[in-house]
């Protein structure tokens, strides 16, 4: 009996996002020993085949055998089939190492990478399928008996020695695969959500004669590079349909991180934009239009970090409702300053292409000789006074959007400068006079200094003296009329001597005394 080395690298991967799994496959791998032959299985695994649904082995892409029958080829009398679709190659030779692809008649296919190598086989080796921690795994029920397995049920999976999983009853009865196991209707065994623990020897048993073992081993796997996949393939779309981008990283161990990032273009930076596998934009607008990527991340080695390819979303809009702004709104100034005519639109996506018309002397054509293509034309001299319109126009989706305004007129008004020259006179007038008003009511509102008050008289100490003062006064004005003066002074006490004083004076005494 030829021995043979057989390794089956065989990955079925999931993008888990939320639980919902989404299948991937790398090819089978297959070691063969030079001058012996190999067994390539036929797993028809995925769907969409490139080759369509002929039935057919391919090598790097060209058929070598077809409906029971090898192709003429480079392996001439070296092919064969062992009564199912598998393909057996005998005789090996370096040059048989590459690609080769099974195709069902279902339109299903599977990829299988042989190697050719001069290394001496190891005898009962099992052959091995390598499964990567978190994703899913596909263990084929193979025919490959090795030694003869002491089990008792048939048409069962079973892990070492412990039924996992048996078609007659599907549920596991191990707490370490609940939920996890499913089965195809060609016996193969999905296992999801693999785990380190995983790792052992499955056997498919369906009788003591149709049996075969293989080995699983689990593995962290750094996150790849993520790939950008649209819903919609064209490069761009109407505002207001719903579109989805994903992000997929065909390799790494779960769980994976994604994080979306979008190209500000005024900084010339991304920013965070949204988190998860899956960006929804629905409905898609305007605003949404630019450059997109995504950062897949796990926790292998450390953090596994790995940047997409940018990928670019355009949304595009026609234009809608177009109208004239005038700032100010009044349509008119003086001359010198500025009347800003705006054309705008509600609705479209850039670019949008402006153009304005001049229309003199009420003429229904505009003027030939102006064309502004701003979206803002300044009107500041008188000669530019006149009716104006615009127009507008857009592309979306290959189609050219053009819409025209309604007619305005405007007007600069010749600044009046003899009736500046009379407001300047009034309002130097109006100065002045407030200045007057302000000058007179300062000056009302001062209060005269009074004269300093003389030393208070003791009244009631002179009482007794102006009385005698009376009696000489009397005395005396006699005699100045007599011609007569004499000496009031006596030495008797009760006499009175009144020298004229500041303070015994009156107004009579100084009278008399000038007569």
């Amino acid at each position: 009996m030829e021995r043979t080395r057989i390794y089956q690298f065989l990955l079925f991967f999931l993008i888990l996002e939320q639980g919902a799994p989404t299948p991937e496959s790398n090819p089978l791998n297959i070691v063969g020993m030079k001058t012996r032959q190999v067994t390539l299985y036929c797993e028809s695994l995925l769907p969409n085949s490139p080759h369509g649904n002929n039935q057919c082995w391919y090598y790097k892409g060209s058929r070598i055998f077809c409906g029971g029958s090898p192709v003429p080829s480079r392996f001439d009398g070296r092919l064969n089939q062992d009564g199912s679709c598998n393909l057996v190659i005998s005789n090996l030779v370096e040059e048989d190492s590459g690609l080769y692809t099974y195709v069902s008649s279902s339109g299903y296919f599977g990829d299988v990478i042989l190697n050719v190598t001069n290394v001496p086989m190891v005898t009962n080796f099992l052959p091995y399928i390598e499964g990567v921690r978190g994703r899913s795994v596909i263990l084929p029920c193979l025919n490959y008996p090795s030694e003869q397995p002491l089990l008792q049920r048939q048409n069962c999976w079973y892990h070492e020695t412990t039924a996992i999983y048996c078609f007659s009853s599907p549920q596991s009865n191990t707490s370490m695969f609940i939920s996890r196991l499913s089965a195809s209707n060609d016996n193969n065994l999905e296992i999801s959500e693999l785990q380190m623990s995983d790792t052992g020897r499955f056997t498919c048993f369906l009788s003591q004669s149709n049996y075969g073992k293989l080995k699983l081993t689990v593995k962290d796997v750094p996150v790849s590079k993520p790939v950008i996949t649209k819903t919609i393939s064209d490069s761009s779309i109407r505002a207001g349909t719903p579109i989805s981008l994903s992000c997929k990283s065909a390799f790494g161990s779960w769980p994976i991180s994604y994080n979306w990032y979008k190209l500000n273009s005024q900084t010339g930076g991304y920013e965070h934009f949204a988190s998860g596998g899956t960006l929804t934009l629905n409905p898609a607008e305007v605003k949404n239009t630019g450059l997109y990527k995504c950062k897949a991340s796990n926790q292998v080695n450390g953090v596994t970090v790995q940047e997409s390819a940018d990928s670019e979303l355009t949304v595009q809009s026609p234009i809608t409702n177009i109208s004239i702004l005038a700032i100010p709104k009044q349509l008119f100034v003086f001359e010198g300053q500025t009347l800003t005519l705006r054309c705008q639109v509600d609705s479209g996506s850039p670019p949008i292409n402006w153009i304005w018309y001049r229309y003199t002397e009420d003429r229904e054509q505009p003027d030939s000789e102006f064309r502004h293509q701003q979206q803002e034309l300044k009107l500041t001299h008188t000669e530019q006074s006149s009716v104006y319109s615009c127009k507008a126009n857009n592309t979306c989706l290959g189609q050219v959007i053009t819409l025209n305004s309604t007619k305005m007129k405007a007007f600069i008004v010749p600044r009046p400068v003899a009736h500046a020259v009379s407001y300047s006179s009034l309002a130097l007038s109006l100065c002045a006079l407030i200045a007057l008003v302000v000058i007179v009511v300062l000056l009302l509102r001062r209060k005269p200094t009074p004269p300093p008050s003389p030393p208070k008289k003791n009244t009631a100490a002179l009482q007794p003296i102006a009385h005698q003062r009376q009696n000489v006064k009397q005395n005396v004005r006699g005699n100045a009329k007599a011609n007569e003066y004499q000496d009031s002074h006596q030495d008797n006490q009760k006499d009175f001597y009144c020298p004229l004083s500041h303070n015994t004076c009156t107004g009579e005494d100084v009278y008399d005394e000038l007569i």
